[in-house]
């Protein structure tokens, strides 16, 4: 710590600027739901909308210490989708598979993966960025196979 204070005390008297890391991209916290399942989302009990609260608060985490991702809880489900390799999750058009965590008074805790189709705006999420909004289809919700859902979620900076 000694030596980064004299690093920049020693370039404020010489009138060098030290050049600052680029402010961090927040997360982002809001709101989801479902708004179409597929027969074998509707088999296994979730419903479009907030009946039996299936809203959800949204996490949308552009990027972390494991990449990002993209968080969707309520009072009896959590899930976690991890972007791969630890990518970047940005705005656009984005297609691929998460890997996933999930926990659910239920069945306790598991994994999964997911194939995901989403629509991400704005096309680049910055330290600035006020709304992010997710659109799109999540695979083998809930950790069961074959089960797909579309979701929209809206969220701002975590404060």
């Amino acid at each position: 710590m000694h030596k980064t204070l004299m690093v920049g005390a020693a370039a404020t008297m010489l009138g060098i600027g030290v050049a600052s890391a680029a402010p961090e991209v927040p997360v982002f916290d809001g709101i989801a739901t479902l708004t179409a399942v597929n027969a074998t989302c509707a088999d296994d009990g979730w419903s479009v909308g907030n009946q039996f609260g299936f809203i959800f608060r949204s996490a949308v985490r552009p990027s972390n210490n494991r990449g990002g991702g993209l968080q969707l809880m309520s009072e009896r489900y959590g899930y976690t989708f991890f972007m791969p390799d630890g990518k970047a999750l940005q705005g656009g058009s984005r297609k691929g598979t998460f890997s996933g965590a999930g926990l659910s008074s239920q069945v306790g805790a598991f994994s999964f993966s997911s194939p995901y189709k989403l629509e991400i705006t704005p096309s680049k999420i910055a330290s600035s960025t006020e709304v992010v909004t997710v659109k799109g289809t999540l695979g083998n919700f809930g950790g069961t196979d074959g089960c797909t859902v579309t979701i929209f979620a809206v969220a701002s900076p975590r404060l």
